[in-house]
């Protein structure tokens, strides 16, 4: 066979080839993007601290429609952009290189972390992302964040903790410098992180930063342990750069409100010594009564017995015998630990004649 004859028929073969491939047979109507393409990502936050930023943001479930996603996230696109804080201006461009590819894994687990360490000083950090179905279905991209980071400052000094009745007040110092041993002479404010779970999950605490060296948080449950730790943030350049964070702090706050005393106590003879009886006002945490005596020359009462539970009555079966006024009072405590005990009562007067 003629050279010839073998090009025209390679040439005929590919163009029948061509044809088949630009039609697919029967017609169908045409997917509309939005019925497939996964709304993008709204809620991309950040957070610092002294080894870099952290990353999170909710795993896609819902088209740009709204419906439930057809198909199983593959991967997200981080696009991350490094600025000197001296070059960054806030209505400019930003300036994303390549982006960064993040596996996805199982959407059960609701979030999606990332985390970058080894930063440059006097650099922000401007991020988004987002997700990928294949290489022909990619959401827009997300909301944008961005942090500043800079040479960190040392953990807050001599933070402690004082707990109340269900409240506990925060102290600290401030930090002695930066991380590098240079002093600070910026502004200085702090964030405050709180842990209900035993310190497994840290949250900020509501007002946002502070320029105080104390924080009181209120409204707690007494008996229950919260983990607490503090950071200091300095104000530099215009921006916020985050210090390290101090060692966690548990604290427990307790009840410390005494219960009221007891009313109209009475000291009465009986067959085996003095009978002392009282009233009171019901109390949900009341536990019990405390039963004290003290001689006419004495300024100190003398505990004489305890009555747990909602006892009303005890009995001296010891009485003085020394003559002259004797004096019985009592008070009420409660359930704390340790128990909050009442003041005293109006003293109930007893007299040995003989």
């Amino acid at each position: 066979m003629k050279p010839e004859t073998v090009r025209i028929r390679i040439v005929a073969l590919a163009l029948i080839a061509l044809v088949a491939l630009s039609g697919c047979g029967k017609k169908t109507r045409p997917v509309p993007p939005d019925t497939v393409m996964p709304a993008p990502i709204s809620d991309l936050r950040c957070q610092l601290d002294e080894k870099g930023v952290t990353l999170n943001w909710s795993y896609p479930r819902a088209t740009v429609q709204g419906d439930r996603l057809p198909y199983r996230i593959e991967k997200f696109e981080l696009l991350r952009a490094v600025i000197p804080v001296k070059d960054y201006c806030a209505d400019c461009p930003i300036p994303f290189g390549p982006s960064i590819e993040i596996r996805a894994e199982s959407s059960d687990k609701g979030k999606v972390f990332y985390e970058e360490a080894l930063l440059r000083p006097n650099h922000r950090y401007v991020y988004r992302v987002r997700s990928k179905a294949g290489w022909f279905v990619s959401s827009d991209d997300s909301n944008t964040v961005s942090v500043v980071w800079d040479t960190p400052l040392l953990a807050p000094l001599n933070f402690s903790a004082e707990e109340g009745d269900k409240a506990i007040t925060l102290r600290w110092q401030p930090p002695a410098g930066l991380l590098d041993g240079t002093p600070v002479a910026d502004p200085i404010r702090y964030q405050v992180f709180r842990s209900t779970d035993d310190g497994e999950t840290f949250s900020e605490m509501p007002g946002g930063l502070s320029e105080g060296l104390a924080l009181t948080d209120k409204g707690l449950r007494n008996g229950k342990a919260y983990v607490y730790k503090v950071r200091a943030m300095r104000l530099h350049a215009g921006t916020t750069a985050a210090g390290m964070t101090s060692e966690p702090l548990s604290a427990t706050p307790r009840d410390l409100t005494p219960p009221a005393p007891p009313r109209k106590v009475r000291a009465v003879t009986s067959g085996t010594g003095v009978k002392i009886l009282w009233e009171t006002v019901a109390e949900p945490d009341q536990a019990g009564f405390r039963i004290y005596r003290r001689a006419a020359k004495s300024a100190t009462p003398e505990l004489i017995g305890q009555v747990d539970g909602a006892g009303l009555s005890f009995e001296d079966t010891s009485p003085p015998r020394e003559r002259g006024l004797w004096y019985y009072s009592v008070t009420a405590f409660d359930q704390a630990r340790p128990a909050n005990e009442s003041t005293f009562s109006m003293e109930a007067t007893y007299e040995v004649a003989e």
